[in-house]
């Protein structure tokens, strides 16, 4: 009875100390993101609050031997979802210093710190190896929220940013061949053992990976559990190589997830981020739980041992020198080359791997090492380089003049042919930065071929994208220029959450069916056609931007301009559709046009054709109509057509006298104009019509381009009123004939 009531209490305690872990540690993650501070500062005042120095709450020895388990586990899955995040064609692209850092430098860092703390400490070399191949890893997790406080030039942000999330996997490995080492004793145990695990983890990776693509690729997983099965498979695989080899499981789950993500299955953006929450609440689980176990009097050991010279070595000498070799010979400066070697960070992987080293050398029974020194020496790096490296880098990056202004970056959600010129008139080398993001993968393709900064991803997704993408970390502006207005809307909205309501724009049509009382940001291109319109446009050279430089009493050119932008020395403003340019500009400003040329019938002839037609009756006329209309875009509807110029005709009958007739339709699956001209060989007698029709303009316009339309058939009324105009028309023989009398 006694023992049942031990059993009760220990498991109890256990529970609570799992449940504690999770909760603070999600608490404490949002509190962080709430206060724009690195997640790890809060998670390590948390730790040391919670556990045996501070209230005693959080227990992790009740846990028992489930805490190496749980920490290895979780490791594991953080590994995984870095792998899914790891992009291998943008490590192809990356800089020559990113490559020499995840190598020579990684290198220089290991066997710097190494024998840094074998002299210092007086320890076997194998110990300090392993000591030294702990704080190989600059956390991700750490280095994300840093740049996007510090605002470092987008180069910089770019070697830190991939250095981090890359070198994880190679740390991990180093560490664990160290850790191998130790325990057994020397090479002639350890490496078999290592190339064991490189092996039984690569094959079982190899495998879970290509089986999770294959199964998703056949639709086998409902979406509404897909990620459900994609952390599933991750701990299955994980278990199963660890059954085989002890720690092998964590090369396993990392190969599994780079081969998922590599393989990039339908599913993958929901799994990703569905993935990236896990790894939030594992991480405060984790520094929570590792922390909470810590006693200050090992810390004090540590620095009375000379750990002070230890962390003044790590940071001010084998870091610049790891910087300076691995850059040397590249285009980066002394300041670069002084701030990069300031900026390292460690993160949660180095104090996972270093207590979980820690408590499995505790639990041997011959000590080949100080378990607490390793955990100090580990913890001691962390704290120093997060709290004196993360507080101090943006005044570093301030006075060496490599701090970019006040976010003043555009984001155009859109990658089409309007945005991705739109972007390319906007960009400025070393001024202003423009991304576009898009969910249209060969658009994002167009976009990176033509040399333009863009992402695949999800718009909606804006708290995450502008928490944890190092390329949104100089936004200050975002502009919605879908084609579907309510979408334009939402993705305003979600922006507007992350940004200032006057920082949020959007293409709005003026006359849409939006309240603006319930409209975040604001409208701009109200009395632009829908961007796949104007995108058509540019490309066959119906539209073209313009700059005009203001000037007092100027006024724009005549024709049908657009004023779009207003740009003041570095600054770019968008103009509101409801605000007054005049009041808005000043002399020398740049205002950035688009210009709409005229001739709309003509260009929209040269997308149609001549047509002989034989009807007796207006329904025929109109059958024939569209049937010619869906034989040359195969996207349209004929029904559709058909039920338009029947609804078309009860209430605006298209009719313009002289003989000719002017049907016309707007087609949602169209984004060009198209004007097709039909000479009747019977003249068709039409009730309350003084002439017989012969002669048909067919106008063709995509939805939302009433401008355009209109604009048409006003050049087909202006055309059809001059008398020689209209017989030349009428004898055409073909399109171009038609096309040289409008141009004559």
């Amino acid at each position: 009875m006694h023992f049942s009531f031990l059993a009760m209490a220990t498991t109890q305690n256990a529970l609570w100390a799992l449940c504690l872990a999770v909760g603070a540690g999600c608490i404490l993650t949002v509190l962080s993101r709430r206060l724009h501070l690195p997640t790890i500062v809060l998670l390590l005042i948390g730790g040391f609050a919670l556990g045996a120095e501070g209230t005693g709450w959080l227990q992790p020895d009740a846990l028992g031997d489930l805490l190496p388990m749980i920490v290895s586990l979780a490791v594991g899955l953080i590994l995984f979802e870095g792998g899914l995040t790891l992009d291998i064609k943008e490590f192809k692209k990356t800089s020559t210093v990113i490559k020499r850092l995840l190598t020579i430098g990684v290198l220089i860092t290991w066997l710097g710190a190494g024998l840094t703390a074998y002299v210092i400490f007086d320890i076997s070399p194998s110990f300090a190896l392993l000591m030294g191949s702990l704080i190989i890893v600059t956390g991700p997790t750490v280095i994300v929220p840093l740049l996007r406080r510090i605002r470092v030039q987008q180069k910089l942000g770019s070697i830190l940013h991939w250095e981090g999330v890359l070198i994880d996997s190679i740390g991990v490995f180093t560490a664990i061949l160290c850790f191998e080492w130790v325990v057994e004793g020397g090479g002639a145990v350890a490496l078999p053992n290592f190339l064991i695990r490189i092996v039984s983890g690569a094959g079982i990776g190899l495998l879970g990976g290509y089986l999770i693509y294959w199964v998703m690729k056949k639709n086998w997983v409902p979406d509404n559990i897909v990620n459900a099965f994609a952390l599933a498979s991750a701990m299955l695989i994980f278990g199963a190589t660890e059954l085989i080899k002890p720690e092998a499981g964590l090369l396993s789950v990392t190969i599994a997830g780079l081969i998922v993500g590599i393989k990039k299955p339908r599913q993958l953006r929901e799994i990703k981020a569905f993935k990236a929450e896990i790894v939030d609440l594992l991480i405060g689980m984790l520094f929570l739980l590792l922390v909470a176990r810590l006693e200050l009097q090992q810390f004090v050991d540590f620095f009375e041992m000379g750990g002070g010279w230890v962390l003044f070595s790590v940071i001010l000498l084998i870091r610049p020198i790891s910087i300076t070799v691995s850059s040397w010979g590249t285009p980066l400066n002394l300041r670069e080359k002084a701030l990069l070697s300031w900026v390292a960070p460690r993160g949660v992987v180095a104090a996972s791997m270093a207590s979980l080293f820690a408590i499995s050398l505790n639990s041997k029974e011959t000590l080949v090492g100080d378990p607490a020194l390793l955990e100090s020496f580990v913890y001691s790096v962390i704290c120093a380089t997060v709290l004196i490296q993360g507080l101090s880098a943006g005044l570093v990056a301030k006075a060496l003049r490599l701090q970019r202004p006040a976010p003043n970056d555009w984001i155009i959600i859109g990658a089409h042919h309007f945005g991705r010129e739109l972007a390319r008139k906007l960009m400025r080398k070393d001024e202003q930065y423009v991304l576009l993001l898009d969910t249209n993968a060969r658009n994002i393709a167009l976009a990176q071929k033509e040399g333009l900064p863009a992402m695949h991803c999800d718009g909606m997704e804006a708290e995450k994208l502008y928490e944890n993408e190092q390329a949104l970390f100089g936004a200050g502006y975002v502009l919605a220029l879908t084609d579907n207005i309510e979408l334009n809307e939402l993705l305003m909205q979600r922006w507007g959450e992350e940004l200032a309501n006057e920082k949020v724009f959007g293409w709005i049509p003026t006359d849409a069916p939006s309240s603006d009382d319930r409209l975040v940001g604001q409208s701009v291109f109200g009395d632009l056609s829908r961007p796949a319109v104007i995108g058509s446009e540019l490309m066959q050279g119906e539209s073209d931007f313009e700059v005009v430089v203001w000037e007092e009493g100027k006024s724009l050119p005549s024709g049908d301009w657009h004023p779009l932008f207003i740009r003041r020395g570095k600054q770019l403003r968008a103009i509101p559709q409801d605000s007054s340019l005049k009041e808005m500009v000043k002399d020398e400003d740049e205002v950035i046009c688009l210009r709409r040329s005229e001739g709309f019938l003509l260009r929209a002839l040269q997308s149609g054709g001549f047509l002989r037609l034989e009807c007796e009756t207006l329904d025929a006329l109109y059958e024939q109509l569209a049937r010619v209309a869906v034989e040359q875009v195969e996207a349209l509807s004929e029904e559709k057509i058909l039920e338009d110029l029947g609804a078309q005709g009860r209430i605006f009958p298209a009719f313009i006298g002289h003989g000719i007739a002017i049907p016309h339709v707007y087609c949602e699956d169209l984004d060009y104009r198209i004007c097709f001209v039909a000479q009747l060989t019977n003249p068709l007698e039409i009730p309350g019509q003084d002439e017989a029709i012969d002669f048909v303009f067919f106008l063709l316009s995509p939805t939302g381009d009433s401008e355009g339309h209109l604009a048409t058939l006003a050049d087909i009324a202006k055309t059809s009123r001059s008398d020689r105009l209209r017989k030349q028309i009428k004898h055409a023989k073909s399109v171009d004939d038609v096309i040289t009398a409008i141009s004559g």
